[in-house]
């Protein structure tokens, strides 16, 4: 059996509902009212128009593409940028320089082959140091253990 208290929540609940829904519809007026007036689409959630995301996106902008600019250009902003900051992160470099992410790990991998960037730490904690200028020594793989060794015979 309902009582007093219950009816007052269900009529502010209600009433709460029909002046939400009125902001809603007031909004969506107004909305609709600057497109109009403006004759110019709508801003769309999520990913911007020509991000190359989702379904029918254009040829050419997966990976791989030339969305990010040259690398010779990224390398030679990286040198400098580390010249004169040492011992940041590549996310670091990268927003500091001012070019996308990948472009800058292209250009830092590009650095570090030639020797003119060095790198210490690890994974997420790699910093990058002015090279000697002499190109990387390749490193000598790793053996697994237990295997290439020759088992007793029984």
């Amino acid at each position: 059996m309902p009582n007093a208290v219950d009816s007052l929540i269900k009529d502010r609940i209600s009433s709460f509902v029909q002046e939400l829904d009125q902001l809603v519809r007031k909004s969506t007026l107004e909305a609709l009212s600057s497109i109009l007036a403006n004759g110019a689409a709508p801003a769309r959630r999520g990913h911007p128009a020509g991000s190359g995301r989702g379904p029918g996106r254009p040829k050419g902008s997966g990976r791989g593409g030339s969305r990010g600019g040259n690398v010779d250009e990224a390398a030679a902003k990286v040198a400098a940028h580390v010249q004169a900051n040492d011992g940041q992160g590549i996310g670091a470099i990268a927003s500091a320089v001012g070019i996308p992410l990948p472009l800058a790990k292209k250009a830092a991998i590009q650095l570090l082959a030639s020797g003119a960037l060095k790198k210490s730490g690890q994974k997420r904690g790699t910093v990058y140091h002015v090279g000697s200028g002499k190109p990387a020594r390749a490193k000598r793989a790793k053996r697994a253990k237990g295997r290439g060794r020759k088992r007793k015979a029984a």
